[in-house]
């Protein structure tokens, strides 16, 4: 019995010390996470944030904005070029036939006018040529005279009509070959003037004289003086400097934004003070097979003796969109995750925070595709700041 009690008391005593040293312990107190949005953070407009911002906070971040520009014709696309002689201002001399360099009235560097003797080649083609001209011119004259003895014959009822008709043949055939070799001596390149006095000549001058297609500077002489000489070897070439052809080399991402008719500003690759205006002529459809890029041809009247076939220029192309597209301030633009955005003026001290869709970075331009207005303004500085102000909208929707 007196066990029993015992046995109680402790136990009772036992939790009494257990109770008084858990009575010193503070029990901790759940913290309450209060979030509010900011008085100049607000979505009004259903899907759009709007930052409103206070006198104090307008005077102390000042704001700068620009009007975005639909105009692409403002902003420049870069691209490297070579210039080349113009079509149709640059010839290649060449020999028309087999034969041997007898004389060269020409030398590099050398201004030639258009029809000037440059050389002689002797030929035994070329005489043979003229050999078989001079045989048909007979021919045909023998037998333009047969014709009309026979026409008269005929008249007179002393020839038969037959005999007329092959009379009639005869000719024809003669003036035929006539024709073809003439056809043959302009074909290398024997001018008309010369093929006639072929008629008066009497010995056979087996030099063919080779002349000037076109005005110009001589280049690249490829023979000497008494050289063999096959046909169609070339023996240099004639660049009339009076226009040249830039080939200017753009990516297929930018070539989208060219087309015929583009301004073009050519320059030096290391001296961009010295500028010459022009405009494109083609744009090449496909793709260059060296570089993998799409090709655009600008001709130029050089300036100053600049710039010369062979030389590395840079071209800034004022380039024309197609599409509704915007030029939007580069610095204007920030990025949430992967996505652009701009923040809209919406009136004096109202911003709103707008995505977009940023096609390419052109210069220091952002070419926007969708999201942006004709005539909108966007913010161009404190950028930063208002970014932070956006984010208060998005902690307080937590």
């Amino acid at each position: 019995m007196i066990y029993s009690k015992l046995t109680s008391l402790s136990a009772c005593f036992l939790f009494a010390i257990a109770l008084s040293c858990s009575s010193g312990e503070k029990s901790p107190q759940a913290t309450v996470d209060v979030r509010e949005t900011p008085p100049s953070v607000s979505g009004t407009e259903t899907g759009k944030l709007l930052i409103r911002l206070s006198d104090k906070e307008k005077k102390e971040l000042t704001i700068e904005t620009q009007r975005v520009s639909t105009d692409i014709k403002n902003y420049s696309l870069m691209a490297s070029g070579v210039v080349f002689p113009a079509t149709n201002h640059v010839s290649v001399i060449s020999t028309p036939v087999d034969g041997r360099v007898s004389a060269i009235m020409v030398r590099d560097g050398q201004l030639v006018k258009k029809g000037q003797e440059l050389f002689k080649l002797e030929s035994l083609v070329f005489g043979n040529l003229v050999a078989e001209y001079l045989q048909a011119a007979a021919e045909e004259k023998f037998q333009t005279t047969r014709l009309e003895r026979v026409k008269q014959l005929v008249d007179q009822t002393i020839s038969s009509k037959s005999e007329l008709d092959r009379a009639q043949s005869d000719y024809e055939r003669a003036r035929t070959a006539s024709i073809a070799s003439v056809a043959k001596l302009k074909a290398i390149g024997f001018p008309d003037h010369e093929v006639e006095a072929l008629k008066n000549a009497d010995q056979i001058d087996p030099s063919l004289k080779i002349h000037a297609p076109i005005a110009g500077s001589f280049d690249q002489l490829q023979v000497e003086l008494g050289q063999s000489v096959n046909a169609l070897d070339k023996l240099g070439r004639i660049i009339d400097l009076q226009k040249v052809l830039v080939r200017g080399y753009l990516s297929p991402e930018d070539a989208r934004f060219v087309q015929t008719g583009d301004t073009v500003r050519i320059s030096r690759r290391d001296d961009d003070s010295k500028k010459i205006l022009a405009y494109i002529s083609s744009v090449n459809p496909g793709l260059d097979e060296d570089n993998r890029s799409v090709v655009v041809n600008v001709e130029v009247a050089p300036e100053n003796e600049w710039p010369k076939p062979g030389e590395n220029v840079r071209l800034a192309i004022s380039a024309i969109s197609s599409g509704e597209v915007f030029a939007v301030p580069l610095k204007a633009v920030t990025y949430d995750g992967n996505q652009a955005v701009v923040f809209v003026k919406k009136d004096d001290g109202v911003f709103e925070k707008r995505f977009v869709d940023v096609a390419e970075i052109r210069d220091q331009f952002a070419i926007v595709k969708s999201g942006m207005q004709e005539n909108e303004e966007v913010a161009v500085s404190q950028i930063f700041s208002l970014k932070a102000l956006s984010r208060y909208e998005l902690i307080s929707e937590e």
